[in-house]
């Protein structure tokens, strides 16, 4: 029994060995870029990539493990079964390896299931390899190959020569629970997010990041998640055609109405988890679940038809800090080498000497966001690693108030002008709040509401005292939800769960205590934000300046299979799968379910593009 166990442990940790010769050899390949690196970040590309290796690897002994089961009287049949199953898994590593090795050069990321397309034209295949040394990586592939295989093959006859014969009484159970326990490395331990680029990405230097990266692990992950996929399947019109009616929607001149202060203000962005606008009193929601929003919103600009993009945080991520739309069957942030061609609120603020930082109780690399923050040049992540287990709930990570208290105290020692987002994270489920029930109920509504609650209290008491420091009168909070929520059910409609609040404050206001009753979307924000402070918003071309002249105002958003399309006189609800109306209120012409076509099919080519 020993002998199969240290087998199975030699021949995972011979994986996890040649991924990382594998990555000297791509740092080698690459040496003038290597070079262009600290040696420090090499080490950590190796250490940061280490966690994937394992994970891979982890895939690799699944069928060794399983085969393992059945050697309790007999093993000379396993030794060749794993001598093929090394030289298939060998040739097709390595395979990978050494092309990813020049299609990095001419592509700019690791290689995934993009290079699928080329097998359809083969002449286009050899043009994107260009003038690579062809011979040279041939020869490269079969000397690894031999290399690696040998090496494997050396590994599996020696150990299955020591094979003594067990019970299949002991054999079986004891493998069949290692073959499940792979689970933990494949996935990247125990913590909430499974393993993801997010989770080897570490640096504001993208080659060090993509070093980092596993190089089968990516190709099976976007095999799996068909992230090289091309064809879009919301085609209602000709391409150009669909282009041309979005484009109309974008015809707005220049900022027209000033609101902000000139000069270079701070900015501090806070994004309340799930926050709808249904229990929010002063958008007529259910009354003293978030008394802190209500009362500040007679100091700012109240923003009262603003709808979320999507209906998960890391589409709501995109729409608020890229201006772009969400997608409904997929989310751009999941593919990091989508997200590098994005334009960022945080990249232009950088750009233009602000310092700017992202503060989240938890995980960053929940749903591959950390990949994001880092290409969008944060100066500064703070996340679950910064905080201390007993200020954490049983889930997440640490409560909202720790979190703003922190970013309140960094703030101070904070260069100025300043670029900050804050996420908070207690109004998401299990619902747990550190402290007395304010809104009695165990069932998930009233749990819903009373964290809510909470964090509300959570960010009136940041304002509070944000209000005495000697920033304050130079900058600007922007207070706006990632998403909608379902509950509570007070109204099951879609819009009214997309339906969300923005509400602007601070001393950097020209114009306060008002309504801006403009339909708009999250994905308004930036061209808002930037044009207020005179900086451009060109790139962001999915976002309507909400105090622009000649506006044409309007909402989209997707979720699941569906889009919801809203103009001042109406919205309308689709299936796309059906191709059916499920909801409509208004008197909204035909045009405008072709309009909301016509945006999902435009808005997802752009993300299929990237």
């Amino acid at each position: 029994m020993r002998k199969r166990l240290e087998f199975i442990a030699l021949y995972g940790i011979t994986w996890i060995i040649l991924f990382q010769f594998f990555r000297i050899i791509f740092l080698a390949y690459h040496f003038k870029k290597t070079l262009e690196l600290p040696p420090s970040l090499w080490v950590s590309s190796a250490a940061h990539g280490l966690q994937m290796d394992i994970s891979f690897a982890g895939y690799i002994l699944l069928i060794p493990t399983l085969l393992v089961m059945f050697t309790a009287r007999k093993w000379r049949w396993f030794a060749k079964t794993l001598s093929i199953y090394s030289f298939i898994v060998s040739f097709a590593i390595v395979l990978l390896v050494v092309t990813d090795l020049e299609l990095f050069r001419a592509w700019g990321f690791r290689i995934d299931g993009t290079s699928l397309h080329y097998l359809k034209t083969p002449t286009e295949a050899m043009a994107s390899m260009g003038a690579a040394p062809v011979v040279p990586l041939l020869m490269l592939f079969v000397l690894l190959l031999i290399l690696v295989w040998k090496l494997l093959q050396t590994i599996v006859k020696r150990s299955t020569s020591a094979f003594q014969q067990t019970g299949f009484v002991y054999t079986i159970p004891v493998f069949l629970v290692l073959t499940a326990s792979l689970i933990i490395p494949i996935r990247g331990g125990l913590q909430l997010a499974p393993m993801n680029e997010s989770a080897v990405f570490f640096s504001d230097k993208s080659f060090a990041n993509y070093a980092a990266v596993n190089v089968p692990w990516n190709y099976m992950s976007s095999l799996i998640n068909a992230t090289y996929q091309k064809k879009n399947p919301f085609k209602y019109y000709e391409e150009k055609q669909a282009d041309d009616m979005v484009r109309k929607l974008y015809h707005a001149d220049s900022t027209s109405e000033r609101v902000v202060k000139e000069g270079k203000i701070n900015v501090v962005v806070i994004i309340w988890e799930s926050q709808t606008a249904k229990i929010v009193g002063s958008l007529n929601g259910i009354k003293n679940v978030t008394p802190q929003f209500d009362q500040l919103a007679k100091e700012g600009l109240l923003f009262t038809r603003m709808y979320a993009s999507g209906n998960r945080s890391d589409k709501g991520m995109v729409a608020i800090l890229s201006g772009y739309p969400a997608q409904p069957t997929t989310s751009i942030i999941k593919i990091p080498k989508k997200t590098a061609t994005l334009p960022s609120l945080p990249k232009m603020f950088h750009k233009n000497g602000w310092s700017t930082s992202f503060y989240y109780g938890g995980e960053t690399e929940f749903a591959n966001m950390k990949s994001y923050f880092l290409q969008q040049e944060f100066n500064r992540i703070i996340d679950k690693n910064d905080f201390d287990k007993k200020d954490m709930n049983s889930k997440w990570g640490a409560h909202d108030h720790i979190v703003l208290n922190r970013l309140l105290d960094d703030l101070d020692k904070q260069k100025e002008p300043f670029f900050s987002t804050l996420f908070t994270l207690s109004s998401h489920e299990p619902f747990e709040v550190p402290v007395k029930t304010a809104i009695p109920g165990n069932d998930p509504e009233h749990l819903f509401l009373n964290a809510h609650h909470y964090t509300d209290a959570s960010i009136g008491d940041f304002i509070k005292k944000a209000k005495t420091k000697s920033w304050w009168d130079h900058t600007l909070v922007i207070i706006i939800a990632d998403h909608g929520h379902p509950l509570p059910e007070s109204d099951k409609s879609k819009p009214a769960e997309f339906h969300i609040p923005m509400l602007w404050l601070g001393g950097a206001l020209e114009k306060q205590s008002a309504k801006v009753d403009s339909l708009c979307s999250q994905t308004d924000l930036a061209a808002t934000l930037l044009n207020q402070l005179h900086m451009p918003s060109g790139s962001f071309n999915w976002s309507n300046d909400i105090f622009a002249k000649n506006r044409t105002p309007f909402a989209y958003f997707a979720f699941n299979n569906g889009l919801g399309w809203m103009k001042p006189g109406g919205f309308l609800v689709r299936d796309n799968i059906g191709g059916n109306i499920t909801e409509k209120s208004g008197a909204l012409t035909p045009e405008e379910e072709k309009m909301g076509k016509a945006y999902l099919q435009s808005s997802f080519n752009d993300y299929l593009k990237r």
